[in-house]
């Protein structure tokens, strides 16, 4: 799995990049054959230069494979739960995803089967 970071009117210091690598490896336990050819980027910063105080970082995070692409993003007021908050919505994603795809392909076996059914009477 390739990870890209990019700072936004912030320079990323190595604890935060380490943190945001750490939990976007854990997500690759979603993706099961894809997770060798997965890709994602990064960006973490503060959304303006102007404020201090509040809401002000952000964490964006676009997880592309071969087979889908996720996407999340987090305003928060520091950076590290920004970071919880965007990996927590991608693994939601990611959940929801395989989840959806386990249920296609039972659907398509319970066809199969009432098709070989209706075949063999």
């Amino acid at each position: 799995m390739e990870i890209r970071f990019k700072g936004i009117n912030y320079d990323l210091p190595g604890p935060v990049t380490e943190r945001a690598q750490k939990k976007i490896q854990a997500l690759k336990k979603y993706l099961g054959k894809d997770a060798d050819n997965a890709h994602a980027y990064v960006e973490l910063g503060k959304i303006s230069e102007a404020h201090q105080t509040g809401p002000i970082w952000q964490a964006m995070i676009n997880f592309s494979t071969p087979r889908a692409f996720f996407r999340a993003e987090a305003v928060e007021e520091t950076i590290e739960n920004a970071i919880d908050e965007a990996t927590n919505e991608l693994g939601k994603e990611m959940r929801r995803s395989k989840k959806r795809n386990e249920t296609l392909v039972r659907k398509g076996g319970a066809f199969f089967k009432s098709l070989t059914r209706r075949m063999q009477s």
